[in-house]
């Protein structure tokens, strides 16, 4: 099950004032989803527990740094990326010494998966922002409502006095608005 990004950032903050211990339990609620994601990247399972192992480290070293805003798991995924691309880069140069060229292969396809990746994804996130700009305050506070608190459909209606129904084909109609803007964010930059 994936971590609620409102209790993973009170446990960052608990390790950010100097509770180590709770280091523990951010790193229990994330390591399914690292490895997950890192495994899509590594070539085997031991660079996948090393990537993992690495990228926990560097969490550990600069989480004084993460902003408490529900985007942990974002945050440590993209430092997993970085490890992977260093993993990578050196199993690549050492590999190529050896002259093993189907490995060699192999790993600068999943190097070249992670930067095409990353520049993918800058790009949406990116598209997304633009889009969000767009959007009236009040869809916005609907928005993080429902996906930045992880609030149901029935509170948020409980909340603002509207239905049930209203709230669902908001947020539909809203998330229809925002691809649209974001295929025409992304035509106008391959224009």
């Amino acid at each position: 099950m994936r971590p609620d990004p409102i209790e993973l950032d009170a446990l960052v903050e608990k390790v950010q004032k100097g509770d180590r211990d709770a280091f523990g339990d951010v790193v229990a609620a994330v390591q399914r989803e690292l490895r997950i994601f890192v495994s899509t990247y590594a070539y085997s399972v031991d660079m996948m527990e090393e990537v993992v192992q690495g990228a926990l480290v560097t969490c550990y070293e600069n989480i004084g740094k993460y902003e408490l805003r529900r985007t942990f798991l974002s945050w440590v995924k993209g430092i997993a990326r970085n490890v992977v691309r260093s993993e990578a880069r050196d199993r690549a140069k050492y590999v190529s010494a050896e002259e093993d060229a189907l490995e060699e292969l192999l790993v600068r396809a999943g190097a070249d998966a992670v930067e095409e990746e990353s520049e993918y994804e800058e790009s949406w996130i990116e598209r997304l922002r633009e889009c969000l700009k767009k959007t009236p305050g009040d869809v916005r506070s609907l928005l993080d409502r429902r996906y930045g608190d992880g609030q149901p459909i029935a509170g948020i209606a409980e909340h603002l006095g509207k239905s049930e129904s209203w709230v669902a084909v908001t947020l539909f109609r809203t998330r229809e608005r925002l691809k649209k803007c974001m295929a025409a964010e992304a035509a106008g930059q391959m224009e």
